[in-house]
């Protein structure tokens, strides 16, 4: 028995330990709260302890109180580590109790087995019996895959699509190894969830290197990488530059100058979604990309950001290029530039200033 319970876990213990000490050495990210992959990751060691106890329990009737408890304990780790991989990708904004209600309810239906026969019970000969309520923990484990997809899908829109639908493919895999073990029993789902949150640590780490630190919109190297895999889709362009940057920098101090680049980035991130596309790509310097949208909604959108930039008493010089069947991107690219430079230049000759000093004044 031992030599079959080392055999069916040694590969999850190893990753567990492996995730572990990744965890440890990275304890931030930019963009999703990895305290909650502790969650996960615990809820999985957990499940390796009470599947052997469990085990144990089944050999001997006697011990039928103990094989209750541990099979409860069993059934309340697997929603709470697929909520603590929901709790990494989700908003803070959305992280309200409401989320624990199904988790809730699961505690309260297997509980009964204590009692009653509703969620699990065991017959004469001390086999396993699954009630009419049997299933709810696998709903309530699907259930926060579901919202788990959907929040990857709405909140962690990428050039690089493949690498998403790794993600999505993995849940999609955790849901059918909890569906089969509703069923028959005897899935390795413990091995499917780290996997599953393994690939999904990676996909975030490599979702944070491709943003700004700054200003949370996404840095050049993804701007590059975007515009090779989008390219079919952009519709049009836009270009903007903060006027004044170096000046505020030598007056004011870099600080402020960092202050004035993340409130132009807090902007763009408003219009930010999955077909506005938004980066800094120098220190000054950012662009849109915006995929199948028309000119009228193009030009309003980069007129309420450069609004609400301004009211902040920043100022920034901005051009758009709208693209055509005949274009290419490169083309529109620079274009896009150009008539961010002319607005730059009337800007400068409004002020006074020199245009031989502009690049001493952005």
């Amino acid at each position: 028995m031992l030599a079959s319970l080392v055999s069916a876990h040694y590969i999850t213990v190893f990753m567990i330990i492996l995730v572990m000490i990744k965890l440890y050495a990275q304890q931030k990210s930019r963009d999703v709260d990895l305290r909650f992959y502790w969650t996960t990751v615990i809820c999985c060691l957990l499940l390796v302890f009470e599947d052997c106890l469990e085990s144990f329990t089944a050999l001997y009737p006697e011990l039928r109180f103990w094989r209750i408890l541990f099979s409860v304990a069993g059934y309340v780790l697997r929603p709470t580590a697929a909520i603590g991989m929901l709790l990494v990708v989700c908003p803070p904004a959305y992280r309200s109790w409401k989320i624990w209600i199904p988790w809730y309810v699961n505690l309260a239906v297997n509980l009964t087995a204590f009692f009653s026969p509703v969620a699990f019970s065991f017959d004469e000969n001390y086999g396993f019996v699954r009630g009419p309520l049997g299933c709810v923990v696998f709903i309530v484990a699907f259930l926060y895959m579901m919202q788990t997809l959907v929040m990857i899908w709405k909140r962690f829109y990428e050039g690089k699509t493949a690498e998403r639908w790794i993600l999505i493919l993995c849940v999609i895999g955790c849901m059918v190894s909890s569906l089969v073990d509703s069923l028959y029993g005897g899935v390795h789902l413990n091995e499917a969830m780290m996997i599953s949150s393994i690939f999904l640590f990676m996909f975030l780490r490599s979702h944070d290197n491709y943003l700004d630190p700054l200003t949370s919109l996404r840095n050049r190297f993804a701007f590059y990488d975007d515009i090779g895999n989008l390219e079919r889709d952009v519709t049009a362009v836009a270009s903007l530059d903060m006027n004044g940057l170096k000046a505020l920098n030598d007056s004011r101090g870099h600080a402020a100058g960092d202050r004035a680049l993340a409130a132009i980035g807090a902007r763009l991130n408003g219009i930010s979604g999955r077909n506005t596309m938004t980066y800094r790509v120098g220190g000054d310097e950012f662009v849109a990309l915006f995929m199948r949208q028309d000119e009228e909604t193009v030009r309003q959108k980069l007129q309420r950001v450069r609004e609400e930039i301004e009211g902040l008493g920043i100022s920034v010089s901005a051009g758009y290029a709208m693209r055509t069947e005949d274009r290419y991107l490169e083309e529109v690219l620079h274009e896009s530039d150009r008539n961010m430079y002319k607005n730059k230049t009337e800007y400068y000759r409004k002020k006074g200033i020199d245009r031989r000093r502009q690049a001493d004044n952005r």
